[in-house]
């Protein structure tokens, strides 16, 4: 299930909220998420327990989310989400809460009430919290740049010049204490939150590097490359090849993703994830937006990269 106060759901998933909730605890309602994990022995099917190991459930429906080890710490939908308010307080504005593969993954994600201008464009700025159930990965917060002309969401990882470092994402194990871990990471946030300071400033120089035709065409050949592929992925990745070139050039289905510096470094990364938002396939539940908030597989980041490179700026 998933919540959004977006007239349009986020990432085409999710239903419409009344009104945009202003409290964690009225986030979490209207996305369905106040329940809670019950942990419970596991047992063979002759009755048998199996030592350290436990069945993490959901309390309102007694549905199990995934088997953990007795190492694993479970933290509540309410605690994964309440860092938010240590952090921005009053000013916290939900857009979207809710859950994917029935709780096994739930996240929050928050605008914050501020934009910035990069290369011309208004840039959203988020903060995303995600957390799952299943032992299969850890609390999660991340700053999400939104590109507002198109809803793409930026998601790179920011490996600056000069050995200059902006961290987009604070990551936790569900392991100890986990009460004081997500205390620690309040303290911490202050340095994530830089993020967006730095990417406005990288974000602006790639506006400034005009990219030719052939340029693009060897920045998505890199980024999507042939090498060692058969015939049929090869013609895939021509074809996704061209997706890219097309929405660089404006003549993809969003003429507006090219913004206000067209034939850039900066619009050259926009129409890639452009692609990577809306055209990649969608392999599994939720896979549109995990790509879209996460970057898993760095595609994003490897897109970031290659534009600096391309504006020198590497």
């Amino acid at each position: 299930m998933i919540g959004s106060a977006r007239e349009t759901p986020w990432h085409g998933l999710g239903i419409i909220l009344p009104k945009p909730p202003k409290t964690i605890d009225e986030a979490i309602k209207l996305a369905g998420l106040d329940w809670d994990v019950v942990q419970e022995p596991v047992h063979l099917s002759n009755g048998e327990p199996v030592e350290g190991y436990f069945v993490n459930m959901r309390s309102d429906t007694n549905k199990p989310l995934g088997i953990v080890s007795g190492r694993y710490t479970p933290v509540q939908n309410r605690e994964a989400f309440s860092w938010l308010s240590g952090i921005f307080g009053s000013e916290m504005h939900f857009e979207t809460a809710g859950s994917l593969m029935n709780g096994r993954r739930v996240w929050v994600l928050m605008k914050i009430p501020s934009w910035i201008e990069v290369g011309g464009d208004a840039i959203g700025q988020y903060a995303f919290v995600s957390n799952s159930h299943d032992g299969k990965s850890s609390v999660v917060t991340a700053m999400t740049p939104v590109r507002i002309v198109c809803s793409n969401t930026e998601g790179a990882a920011l490996r600056l010049a000069k050995g200059v470092h902006a961290q987009r994402t604070y990551t936790l194990r569900h392991l100890g204490n986990m009460t004081q871990k997500i205390h620690e990471a309040r303290q911490v946030m202050d340095v994530t939150i830089n993020y967006y300071e730095q990417f406005k400033h990288v974000g602006d120089k790639l506006a400034l590097a005009q990219v030719s035709d052939k340029q693009a065409l060897n920045y998505v050949k890199s980024l999507l490359p042939e090498d060692g592929l058969g015939d049929r992925a090869v013609a895939n990745r021509q074809e996704s090849q061209q997706a890219i070139l097309s929405i660089f050039k404006g003549k993809g289905q969003h003429p507006e993703t090219v913004g206000n510096a067209p034939g850039t470094a900066w619009c050259l990364y926009n129409a890639a994830v452009e692609y990577a938002d809306w055209f990649r396939d969608e392999r599994k539940e939720g896979g549109r937006f995990q790509r879209s908030l996460d970057d898993p597989d760095g595609f994003k980041s490897k897109a970031f990269e290659l534009a600096l490179a391309k504006a020198d700026l590497a």
